[in-house]
């Protein structure tokens, strides 16, 4: 319990930064309102050899890995195109996971992080005996209205993060989501 208190932790700190990579060509603010976000064709392959898992993304996407430190900073991910539409992906160890099989639950997040706000919750599968939980938050990294998706595998805390309006862009890449 402790470890994931830790990784929620340091999951905001990896935010703070991916917040800065999102935002890096993002105009001042007042923000304008932004069209509505046309999900492309996911003809673009992913594949992250550290944590044997592989997806599909936009061609126009890129992936940038920011490898954790050994002080238990998390891995981060992030696949974007050039206008800063993408989705965040870290992972951190979680050492609740007994190989075969875990539930993330909303009570067991908000056991670690009671400041989250979790909105419209739903549990999901991720392969045998595995769910976690897909949410809306109000995430600062992503202007304050974010849709995420947390889940336990093979040992890691997976905390998949995207702005609101980006849902149906991380639907559709999570759907491609394969373990290796």
């Amino acid at each position: 319990m402790k470890k994931l208190l830790i990784a929620a932790v340091l999951v905001l700190a990896a935010a703070a930064c991916a917040y800065f990579v999102f935002f890096r060509a993002a105009p001042a603010s007042p923000e304008p309102q932004l069209p509505p976000y046309t999900v492309p064709a996911l003809s673009k392959d992913y594949k992250n050899s550290t944590y044997n898992f592989s997806l599909k993304m936009p061609a126009d996407f890129d992936a940038t890995d920011i490898p954790g430190d050994p002080d238990g900073t998390p891995n981060t991910i992030v696949l974007q195109d050039k206008q800063g539409n993408g989705i965040q992906i870290t992972v951190s160890p979680f050492d609740e996971d007994t190989g075969s099989g875990y539930t993330l639950t909303q009570e067991r997040i908000q056991t670690d992080v009671p400041d989250l706000t979790i909105l419209d919750p739903q549990v999901l599968e991720v392969g045998n005996n595995y769910n976690g939980l897909a949410f809306k938050s109000d995430n600062e990294a992503f202007g304050g209205a974010s849709r995420e998706v947390w889940f336990v595998f093979r040992g890691n805390l997976y905390q998949i993060s995207t702005y609101d309006r980006l849902d149906g862009l991380l639907k559709q890449i999570f759907q491609t989501w394969q373990f290796l």
